[in-house]
């Protein structure tokens, strides 16, 4: 196995580990990409309350069932293709 090649007498393995990016860039970039899923998640959750306010409300047309409906799953798909990876 592999694990007994590592207790291995003589054996010894060592190696460093740095990140490719400055600190300073790293920062920024996980601030863009934390600001960038804060919004997304925003936009979905007002797409989604929307669609089911349309498609719940009894004063609403047919037409607005049948678009709230198919947004809704559009956004389902999609969130479940992004859960799943395909």
């Amino acid at each position: 196995m592999a694990s007994d090649a590592l207790h291995s007498p003589g054996v010894t393995f060592s190696g460093t580990f740095s990140s490719p990016e400055p600190p300073a860039d790293a920062q920024i970039r996980r601030f863009k990409d934390v600001g960038l899923f804060v919004v997304s998640s925003l936009i979905l959750l007002t797409l989604v309350g929307f669609s089911l306010f349309m498609l719940l409300a009894t004063c609403t047309a047919d037409d607005s069932h049948q678009w709230a409906l198919s947004t809704l799953t559009t956004v389902f798909g999609g969130v479940l293709g992004w859960l799943i990876k395909r």
